[in-house]
């Protein structure tokens, strides 16, 4: 065998190696089996609890909707088992071993092949996927809990290394004919594959941000082409249609989950509110003030390369040696308290910390905009600065609403200050590829040293100008601060102490994390600008092969350092705990356990003992009310907004006027959402008995009567005018059921119907109707999927395949939607039994299409490498 390959081979081999080291060694802790104690994690552990237990049970007939939170919603952005694709068994390979070591294994994998794509040398390639994996952001999200983010951002690089190999590959004029194609394919198939993979990971808006990146490439690419190297124009359409068609298998690969998710959405907060706002129509997408809530401020910008420019994390607090411990002490408190306080002092309404993409990287970058020479640059400039002016948000509101207003499904997307997950590729990108180029010699020595020194003057004087801007007129204090010194004072301590430590002395702490940060980037800078100088002027004794080394490592071990200690801030020891301690938090509480022991197959659960609508652990033991889940229902949300939460605070005026559950109990008043919604328990402090509300409706109820809504603002204005007992609220858009409901005959009341079978995707009703009746059913109406069978009082179908195949005598009959969110039907006279099941078409459909679009793209990817191998013997 050829010794140079087996030479690659074995370097390359070792790189994985040394990137599973890190990956490892970064979270020692997962050696001992610990985990990350995830927030978000435990919201999602809590909201799937129902789904993962009836799907463990049932294997065959997988239920796709849970009743454990909002009264009941689809589950398909919570929970991933879809059948169809075949590419997840690699996917499934790829995010093996301990999280979240994975992730960071996946992410150094995908950046050192992106370097490589665009030509960087190996060792480099090593330092830039050093600098594009451990950017503050990405230990941030790990910390809370937010795995499928950090998934899709693991992948962006695989996608973007399958581009730049496709556009490389075509536009090589040295590549003939032939071989140019055969790569070009194989590289169109990889950039499915991994597009494939970066879709699954299913963080719709970092794919968003992706394709971004992915435009502005190809725009700045075909106007390089047309510019400059119009002959190669055909191998850039080729190419271009290549990685489109090709592309778009590898995202049907997941129209498992798309379709699905695509329907959901369109009556989720991201598909807009149907009510009117102050005369205008019902909006599409998300409201532009909650979308913008957090916006990155233009003065935290800084913070970029300067991590606690504006303080750390707003959970993080001060140490036991601060000025703010030291008066505390000096006080007769407890100097711990400084560990209350919180570093973060920026606008937004609170942060895991800050966007640092490094010093070294950006300086790098800056080098890599004085000295680069190509249409790299621009792409990568154009692409970063538009991220930055996403990220700003409600401070640069202008730019950010004709985004919202214009940009296809920008407006689905909350939290713009991810747009700066875009400069996690871009900066190091750049600034590795001129390093490389340096290194290569590609530019002159007086060049160079130039270079260096403004990109040193730029970056070094930016942190010393702003700093030092900010220390003169920066205040180093927010409005929160204000309401922690007035929680101190009402906790005891005196007033002039509390003004003394929230007002001076925490200034004065931000103010030297700020100091201690700029120094230390200036600092980096520093070396690594020396470092470049020194080894491309010093000719003698290294050769070309010895700079480029010296470099390499150098660049390694200070990006490490530089971005792996600022990352230990967010993701350290104190993150991580035994599997046993992180179950813990979903122990049976009092009210819990009392609650289990009813009989009943089905009621619902309020709990405003924890944060009612931004808490899932309630989620885990019950049929909730409330819960946790940023899809929720639009109408659901709408519904919260109006009635439920004033219901709430009903319930607690009564708690706080009471001194025992037994004297709110007999004062609870009448609340006729939560009683309709079968609001049976109200869970006011977890260690005594829940509360039971004596007028929760049951499963169902008779309704004699129907009254109209002309529009969405008249049915839900309706909800607080009518007895919901006895008439149901019908909108225009169901007309015909509201005909169908008057047209019921007036007669006896010997009717009955009474659930007899439970499971979040079956529900079962015997039911023994003397007339023609009006049912409402106290669950959530949702239009795409439910499905109503009315079969002989004693048989019954059978389940195939999780889709139920009704008996010979089965009727179907429809739902619809009554009292703004619940269900309705109208129902025949006799004895029988009522079958309504969760079976989406969407769903089949997903699961076929998926499986067609992933065996075609494997057979592309075995087609194409053997095609590439069949080409290079020809050559």
């Amino acid at each position: 065998m050829n010794k140079k390959l087996i030479r690659q081979i074995l370097i390359y081999a070792g790189i994985v190696a040394l990137f599973l080291l890190i990956s490892y060694c970064y979270v020692p802790q997962v050696f001992s089996g610990k985990v990350v104690n995830q927030s978000d994690f435990s919201a999602w552990t809590g909201m799937t609890h129902e789904t993962s237990v009836h799907n463990a049970a049932n294997p065959d007939d997988k239920t796709l909707w849970t009743n454990s939170m909002f009264g009941g919603m689809p589950n398909v952005t919570m929970y991933d088992d879809f059948s169809g694709d075949w590419t997840k068994p690699l996917y499934k390979l790829l995010m093996s071993g301990a999280r979240p070591a994975n992730f960071l294994f996946i992410s150094l994998l995908g950046a050192f092949l992106m370097m490589l794509a665009f030509g960087v040398s190996p060792l480099l390639a090593v330092a830039g996927a050093i600098a594009v994996t451990f950017c503050s952001y990405n230990f941030q999200i790990i910390q809370v809990g937010h795995n499928t983010k950090m998934q899709a951002i693991a992948f962006m690089p695989w996608v973007l290394a399958g581009l730049a190999f496709t556009y490389r590959s075509a536009l090589n004029a040295a590549n003939g004919r032939r071989k140019w194609l055969s790569k070009a394919i194989l590289g169109s198939v990889l950039f499915a594959l991994a597009l494939s993979f970066q879709v699954k990971a299913n963080h719709p808006q970092i794919t968003y941000y992706l394709a971004i990146i992915i435009f502005i490439y190809a725009i700045v690419l075909l106007v390089w082409v047309l510019a400059r190297r119009r002959e190669l124009a055909a191998r850039f359409f080729t190419a271009s249609a290549l990685l489109l068609v090709i592309g778009c298998i590898g995202i049907a690969t997941n129209l498992n989950k798309l379709i699905p998710t695509y329907e959901y959405t369109a009556y989720t907060m991201r598909g807009g509110s149907e009510l009117k706002s102050e005369g205008e129509e019902g909006r599409s997408g998300l409201d532009l003030g909650y979308a913008t809530a957090w916006s990155y401020g233009i003065e935290e910008t800084p913070n970029l390369m300067i991590p606690n420019f504006n303080g750390g994390s707003s959970t993080e607090g001060f140490d036991t040696d601060s000025k703010s411990a030291e008066v505390l002490k000096k006080n007769g408190y407890d100097p711990r308290l400084a560990g209350y306080l919180t570093q973060y002092h920026g606008p937004q309404p609170f942060t895991a910390g800050p966007m640092y993409i490094g010093a070294i990287s950006i300086f790098l970058f800056i080098l890599g905009m004085v000295l680069y020479r190509g249409k790299e640059k621009w792409w990568l400039l154009a692409a970063t600065v538009l991220a930055i002016l996403l990220a700003w948000g409600n401070h640069f509101m202008w730019f950010t609403k004709l985004w919202f207003d214009f940009a296809p499904m920008y407006n689905k997307f909350r939290t713009v200050s991810m747009a700066l997950t875009i400069l996690q590729v871009t900066v190091p990108l750049l600034g590795i590829m001129v390093l490389d180029r340096i290194m290569k010699e590609e530019y002159k020595g007086s060049a160079v040293t130039k270079g260096v020194l403004i990109a040193l003057g730029i970056s070094a004087g930016f942190i010393v100008l702003t700093t030092f801007i900010y220390y003169l007129t920066g205040t180093f204090f927010t409005e929160g601060d204000l309401q922690m010194e007035r929680q101190l004072i009402g906790m005891g301590m005196e007033p002039s102490v509390a003004k003394q430590l929230i007002e001076n002395a925490l200034p004065s702490d931000r103010t030297s994390l700020m100091m201690k940060d700029a120094l230390r980037s200036v600092l980096l800078i520093a070396v690594m600008a020396m470092l470049i100088v020194w080894v491309f002027r010093t000719k003698e004794p290294f050769t070309l092969k010895g700079r480029t080394w010296i470099v390499g490592a150098a660049a390694v071990v200070l990006m490490f350092f530089d971005l792996g200690i600022v990352g230990k801030r967010y993701l350290n020891k104190s993150h991580f705990v035994n599997k046993k301690d992180f179950s813990g938090q979903f122990a049976e509480r009092p009210a819990d356990k009392a609650i289990k022991a009813d009989g009943d197959l089905d009621y619902r659960v309020l709990d405003i003992s924890v944060n009612t609508f931004n808490d899932a652990h309630q989620s885990y033991h019950h049929k909730c009310i409330g819960g946790y889940s940023p899809a929720k229902l639009q109408r659901y949300q709408d519904l919260v907004e109006r009635y439920i939460t004033p219901e709430i605070n009903t319930v607690i005026k009564t708690v706080n006027s009471a001194s025992t559950a037994s004297e709110v109990q007999q004062n609870l008043p009448y609340l006729p959402v939560v009683s309709a919604l079968n609001g049976k328990y109200i869970i006011i402090q977890a260690d005594v008995m829940p509360v039971v509300n004596p007028y929760a409706y049951g499963n169902c109820w008779f309704v004699d009567n129907a009254v109209s809504a002309a529009s969405p603002d008249e049915e839900l204005d309706l909800i607080g005018r009518t007895d919901l007992r006895t008439t149901a609220i019908i909108g225009d858009d169901f007309a015909q059921a509201r005909e169908e409901v008057a047209s019921c005959p007036e007669g006896g009341d010997e009717s009955y119907i009474v659930m007899t079978h439970y499971a979040p995707n079956e529900l079962r009703y015997a039911c023994n109707l003397d007339r023609k009746r009006a049912v409402i059913f106290s669950e959530i109406y949702y239009p795409k999927g439910w499905k109503v069978w009315l079969e002989p009082a004693e048989k019954s179908g059978d389940v195939r395949n999780g889709h139920y195949v009704p008996t010979d005598e089965a009727v179907t009959t429809e739902l619809f939607r009554a009292d703004w969110i619940l269900r309705g039907a109208v129902l025949p006279e006799g004895e029988y039994q009522l079958i309504m099941r969760y079976e989406p078409d969407s769903y089949l459909l997903g699961e076929k299409l998926s499986r067609a679009s992933s065996i075609t793209l494997l057979l592309l990817l075995l087609l194409s490498c053997g095609g590439l191998v069949f080409t290079s013997r020809k050559a």
